[in-house]
């Protein structure tokens, strides 16, 4: 032997072994999980609607009903046969932006009803921009906006229809069938 000591040896025998490993997590760091390019982002639903409303000491609830669904959508029932209601915001006074949305799992065809419920108003009107998105499987486009409405809600308790339309069996909006006329779907 040239003078080392067992204990060289395996010093240098464990960090060499170290450094191994590390170049070898350097290298294969970069194939475990590849960045997703906003391109293939598939969105969680086919039909999304989202509301928004200011800052304040304001709580505004969305109430949605699709074809086949037995209740309605919202904060006491979250989620349905064809939508869920994914986010909840109880109006925050810190908080720049409120909102809410929900997602349903596929187009059906029929009546879909958007509504906005003021839970708790303490300054009014309070305005509600009210965003409805269709994606469908053969869409190259991705997210479509449908429709897009601002409601003014004046008190506290008030439910007003923000948009109602039908669909048909190829996830087109029928003609003339987009209003908002009322239709009361929050539970009482």
């Amino acid at each position: 032997m040239t003078g080392r000591s067992a204990g060289t040896v395996f010093r240098d025998f464990t960090l060499l072994m170290v450094l191994g490993f590390v170049a070898m997590v350097i290298w294969l760091l970069p194939h475990i999980n590849p960045p997703e390019s906003a391109a293939s982002f598939t969105p969680p639903g086919n039909v999304v609607i989202a509301i928004h409303w200011p800052e304040g000491d304001v709580d505004v609830d969305m109430w949605v009903m699709g074809p086949g669904q037995s209740a309605p959508v919202g904060y006491s029932n979250k989620s349905g046969e064809l939508f869920n209601l994914l986010r909840d915001d109880l109006g925050a006074p810190d908080v720049e932006r409120n909102y809410e949305n929900g997602y349903s799992r596929g187009i059906v065809p029929g009546e879909y009803v958007f509504n906005v419920h003021c839970y708790r108003c303490s300054q009014a009107p309070v305005p509600v921009d009210v965003e409805v998105h269709l994606s469908k499987e053969d869409a190259d486009k991705g997210m479509v906006p449908v429709a897009t409405t601002t409601v003014d809600l004046e008190r506290t308790g008030e439910e007003r229809t923000a948009l109602r339309f039908r669909l048909d069996a190829q996830g087109e909006v029928e003609p003339d069938s987009l209003n908002s006329v009322f239709r009361p779907l929050r539970e009482g």
